[in-house]
């Protein structure tokens, strides 16, 4: 885990993300990067080795690996996830340049997939679950598999490592890591970090939670497995973890959301989830302190792992909780 953002190296696995290798065809399996005269390989975090005749090209990706890449330097012809369009992860992404696979979450257009000609699919992947993010099931991901090589990367680790980790992809892919713009961006990351720092300690005495939900059930985030929350927590900001053997969430029913006491929320805004305002309406969300008191914030849980994601995330965290108090 890399903890020390100071230390932090961007070109730290350039060596082991991306090599040549030859073959004309992709397989999927375990193994290490291999250095040869043709061809392309990267081994994911599950593992799984793509291997391809030649580097890909046409790259189709879940919202926030394709918001990630696109930041990366390295646009996606192709995207799929809940209305990627409307997806705020996604503003200012060059829609000119690639088409939506799929506007329903689990929803993907294996007929327009192919006509894209995509080369590779790039998804989050939340381990220990084979799943990845944006397929409905592991049938469909093993379908679409078949067609298209799928590249994993995993949300669990610490955040600055899922940085580095689509660094390393987005460099496999060819992408110039060390460019002008990416250095700008990664110093105001850095600046963005010691800003959500200094307020931190600031407000060392409140307690904060992150929360998702649906119509029936309240999550409260376990720390350790979101990377975006465990880089938060490194930087000093009070949040308090649910405390369950589950991974991911402790989940009960909304009757029970005073569970975990706090002073302020980060509220879950994906779109796959319920919205921050219909959870409001639920008679005992709204008697929390913090709701009340209005100090709750929007959360995009699992940020797109980029410099430029990473920077906003952590200077809309600065801002919501610098004017918090204690409540409980």
């Amino acid at each position: 885990m890399n903890e020390n953002l100071l230390e932090w190296r961007l070109t730290r696995r350039q060596v082991l993300a991306a090599g040549l290798v030859g073959g004309a065809t992709f397989v999927v399996g375990c193994g290490s990067v291999a250095d040869h005269a043709t061809g392309w390989t990267f081994v994911d975090d599950r593992k799984q080795t793509v291997r391809l005749a030649k580097r890909p090209t046409r790259i189709v990706g879940f919202t926030t690996a394709a918001a990630a890449l696109d930041q990366w330097g390295v646009t996606p012809v192709g995207v799929f996830g809940q209305n990627p369009r409307d997806d705020p992860v996604l503003a200012g992404f060059p829609w000119g340049e690639s088409e939506v696979v799929g506007s329903v979450y689990g929803e993907i257009d294996l007929g327009l997939l192919l006509e894209l000609k995509a080369e590779l699919v790039v998804a989050p992947w939340a381990p220990p679950f084979p799943l990845l993010f944006g397929f409905k099931d592991v049938a469909q991901q093993r379908q679409i598999g078949l067609q298209v090589p799928i590249v994993g990367l995993s949300g669990r680790m610490i955040a600055t490592n899922q940085i580095d980790r689509y660094g390393d992809l987005a460099r496999a892919l060819g992408a110039d890591t060390t460019a002008v713009a990416t250095m700008r961006a990664r110093a105001g990351l850095l600046k963005a970090a010691e800003s959500l720092s200094k307020i931190a300690r600031r407000k060392s005495n409140l307690r904060i939670i992150a929360v998702s939900g649906d119509e029936n059930s309240m999550y409260v985030a376990k720390l350790g497995d979101f990377g975006d929350l465990s880089f938060y927590k490194h930087r000093g900001v009070p949040l308090v973890s649910a405390e369950t053997s589950d991974a991911y969430w402790d989940t009960f029913d909304w009757d029970h959301a005073d569970k975990y006491p706090a002073d302020g929320i980060l509220y879950d805004d994906r779109l796959i989830y319920l919205s921050l305002e219909e959870a409001k309406e639920i008679p005992e969300f709204a008697a929390l302190p913090a709701v009340r008191a209005n100090q709750i914030t929007g959360w995009y849980a699992a940020p797109p792992p980029s410099y430029q994601a990473y920077t906003k995330a952590m200077n809309d965290l600065t801002t919501a909780i610098a004017g918090w108090r204690r409540l409980t």
